[in-house]
């Protein structure tokens, strides 16, 4: 119940009319604040207070002020004897609040139905909407244990209409697939295996994670079977149906199991193809991260400068002057010792390497050797979308794997995509391309300028 009100509130939901104050005239002034609390409260919340504790002290000194008593006049009020129920009377023949018959249990129904239901509110929030529905209408609240009911079974009403709803639109052929989710053949349903998480990052999660999506959409449910129905009862049907077991499933009869297993694959196929597009992120970064941190462990391997190069190559010159038809083994390694040119070499490989190039060729290794296998599967399994035609090149890679350099490829990777040919020209590096292709298409989608058909999170807001 709010306690705190606004002061542009309190005088608009708690002042009395001309006619209110006409009623209470010649009363005592316990009874002149009693019956306008009633009064007030009634027409705020379509009932009457149990006590003085229902209103808040503002709202009641608001409404004392207004007949002219102070508000600690109700102490000795009899809010469930005599006096109160003949107030309450006086009321409700005051406002003209007609009795809750069956005329005003189908409106109530059709009400909750119509405007109430579809917005799955909290508990609190639907008793105090059920409360201004009667306030506004005039009838007669009934009481906890019949609205409850009334309540209870028109949620079930609504319900088993849209399951209903959802099990008229599903042919035989579809019907036999949903079940064929919940049989069990020795190794588990194909229902649980939907429910997985996708788990680690890696190839063999994304390709499981593909291996839901051609399941979900083997299913051929239609577009519309899910038609006309408010998001939030779809979620929650989708919880529901998430909640069980496939053995649990299997028990419920047919005209409620395949609607449930409708709602739950429905969302779900959105679900998976949220979850493929966060597993080719995080794949495609942390191939390059790895890369990064290999190649960086190595510059600060080969870094170690070799102290006394100018003795060293002295003492290599005077060796091999002495003996300019020796063996290198014998006659350069003893003045200067093989450990000595091993790190020579590593400190001019280390400076004279650029480190980006160091880091595609470890990119390179990685992608070609164990993560090239995802892109056929990937670009089967996902419909990559932009409004932005300048990201069309992208979605040309995507599809061709081969054109549309441009705005594809960083600019300080186009040598290594855009090689020489042994016959002259130029050709592209089909490896180092889908690599770009793959890079880019990453950042893309971080930022949302494209998204993949079917997605939940990951499309264009």
């Amino acid at each position: 119940m709010q306690r705190v009100w606004p002061e542009d509130e309190l005088v608009a939901r708690w002042s009395l009319a001309p006619e209110d104050l006409a009623l209470v005239r010649g009363m005592a002034d316990s009874g002149k604040l009693g019956l306008s609390a009633q009064l007030a409260f009634w027409r705020q919340h379509g009932r009457f207070p149990d006590d003085e504790a229902d209103l808040a002290p503002m709202a009641l000194a608001h409404l004392a002020a207004q007949v002219g008593v102070a508000a600690g006049v109700l102490e000795g009020y009899e809010w469930a004897g005599r006096t109160g129920r003949r107030h309450r009377r006086m009321v409700l023949d005051h406002l003209a609040v007609a009795a809750f018959d069956t005329d005003a249990e189908a409106i109530l129904r059709r009400w909750l139905t119509d405007e109430v239901l579809p917005r799955e509110l909290r508990r609190a929030a639907m008793e105090e909407e059920i409360s201004a529905w009667f306030a506004h209408s005039r009838i007669v609240r009934p009481g906890a244990y019949r609205l409850d009911r009334i309540v209870r079974s028109t949620r079930v009403a609504y319900d088993d209409a849209a399951l209903q709803s959802v099990a008229d639109r599903l042919d035989p052929e579809t019907r036999e697939r949903l079940n064929a989710l919940l049989s069990d053949s020795g190794e588990g349903a194909a229902f649980t295996r939907l429910a997985t998480d996708p788990g680690r990052v890696g190839l063999e999660s994304l390709f499981a994670e593909i291996t839901k999506l051609d399941l979900l959409r083997t299913l051929g449910l239609p577009r519309d079977v899910l038609r006309g129905l408010h998001p939030d009862q779809i979620n929650r049907f989708h919880r529901r149906a998430a909640i069980e077991t496939a053995w649990e499933l299997r028990r419920h009869p047919e005209r409620i199991r395949l609607p449930l297993l409708a709602f739950y694959c429905v969302p779900r196929e959105g679900e998976v193809v949220d979850g493929l597009v966060e597993l080719l992120i995080q794949v495609t970064h942390r191939i390059t991260v790895k890369a990064e941190r290999r190649v960086i462990e190595e510059l600060v391997a080969e870094a170690q400068q070799v102290r006394g190069k100018a003795g060293i190559l002295f003492r290599v010159a005077e060796a091999a002057v002495g003996q300019p038809d020796g063996v290198v083994r014998e006659v350069i390694f003893p003045v200067a010792g093989e450990q000595t040119f091993e790190a020579l070499a590593r400190e001019a490989k280390a400076l004279g390497t650029p480190q980006s190039r160091r880091i595609h060729t470890v990119v390179r290794a990685s992608y070609g050797s164990y993560y090239r296998r995802m892109m056929p599967k990937l670009l089967a399994a996902l419909d990559f979308c932009s409004n932005n035609g300048a990201h069309r090149p992208l979605l040309d890679a995507l599809t061709t794997i081969r054109r549309a350099i441009e705005d594809v490829v960083r600019p300080k990777w186009r040598d290594i995509v855009i090689e020489d040919a042994p016959g002259g020209g130029k050709r592209v590096n089909r490896i180092n391309y889908e690599i770009c292709v793959l890079q880019t298409l990453r950042e893309r989608l971080r930022c949302k300028e494209v998204w993949v058909a079917g997605a939940n999170r990951f499309r264009e807001s």
